[in-house]
């Protein structure tokens, strides 16, 4: 019976820190990435005062995918914006974290970044945490993708940032 009440205990402590942690994020902007006809999925960007300037801390990004997709499929596709970016060091350098990290993802579900006021980042699965990689540069690069001025989506990036609807 102790056990239970314990486990119930926990559990009550992680959901009420899920709940509060979600709670200090306003929404600046969302947007849709599609591909030729398909849609990929629903972005979203928040910040604690709901306004976004690049490498601001804390953030949260979430994607709600529109398909199912594989983690590799994620990975290969990770590596192709840091290639358009420019940061030609990041290329595979993360793959084993992320496939260590990342599940194949169904039609649905949503990965969130989180990072926290240190710019320290944590992916999670729906709301279930997955992990971090231990790089103190990795965040920015990471979020980069879609909120850097060199953004192979520069109209997405705007959606995100609350420049336009």
């Amino acid at each position: 019976m102790r056990k239970i009440t314990v486990y119930l205990f926990t559990l009550f402590l992680l959901l009420l820190s899920i709940n509060s942690l979600a709670a200090q994020f306003k929404q600046v902007g969302q947007s849709r990435f599609e591909y030729y006809f398909w849609d990929v999925y629903d972005a979203k960007l928040a910040t604690p005062s709901g306004q976004y300037q690049f490498g601001q801390h804390p953030s949260k990004l979430s994607l709600t995918y529109l398909r199912d997709f594989a983690a590799k499929d994620i990975v290969k596709a990770t590596n192709e914006q840091w290639q358009h970016l420019g940061k030609n060091d990041l290329l595979g350098k993360y793959d084993k974290e992320f496939l260590a990290l990342w599940p194949d993802i169904k039609e649905g579900e949503t990965l969130s970044f989180i990072t926290d006021e240190q710019g320290k980042g944590t992916f999670y699965h729906n709301d279930s945490k997955l992990g971090g990689i231990d790089d103190s540069e990795f965040a920015d690069h990471f979020l980069a993708i879609w909120l850097s001025p060199q953004t192979s989506q520069p109209a997405m990036r705007k959606q995100l940032i609350g420049e336009q609807k």
